[in-house]
């Protein structure tokens, strides 16, 4: 093996790079808010995550529907997963459950270190072609899929 393969293998996930086979890990999950949040709750809640991503050069994209965030991180298994730990303690939050991980090409939130985007019940109900009385009944029915392709749309 050449020097260059051996700096690529250590560096092309932390980079976010896919090169000679690296996969990039992924973990998406839910959360209720355990206060109404307000505007500055969310910037600061925003500033925080931008920050603290973009050093461990984590991407993603956070959306928040009438009191419950879904969020998708990407990056390194490790970082992502002591991130999701910090988020578990996040006194912000309440009833969080992880929904799925695992091990994707290539990431497809590139350049994002936290996409963020509101959304309502009615714009799920349009997304999924049907009515769903509170955003607790679409999660708990929607299969990890529907919550990723609602995360990219």
């Amino acid at each position: 093996m050449f020097e260059s393969d051996v700096y690529l293998q250590k560096n092309a996930v932390t980079c976010g790079l896919n090169v000679l086979g690296f996969m990039v890990f992924y973990l998406l999950y839910y959360g209720i808010e355990s206060f109404k949040f307000k505007q500055k709750d969310f910037e600061e809640l925003l500033e925080q995550a931008k920050s603290r991503n973009g050093k461990l050069n984590i991407t993603g994209k956070l959306i928040y529907c009438e009191g419950t965030f879904i969020q998708v991180l990407e990056g390194k298994e490790q970082d992502v997963k002591n991130v999701y730990a910090s988020i578990l303690r996040d006194p912000r939050m309440v009833a969080t459950k992880l929904v799925t991980e695992g091990n994707v090409k290539a990431r497809h939130f590139e350049g994002w270190n936290m996409d963020f985007k509101e959304i309502s019940l009615s714009t799920i109900n349009d997304f999924e072609n049907c009515t769903h009385p509170d955003v607790a009944d679409y999660i708990n029915s929607a299969p990890a899929i529907k919550l990723l392709k609602l995360l990219t749309k």
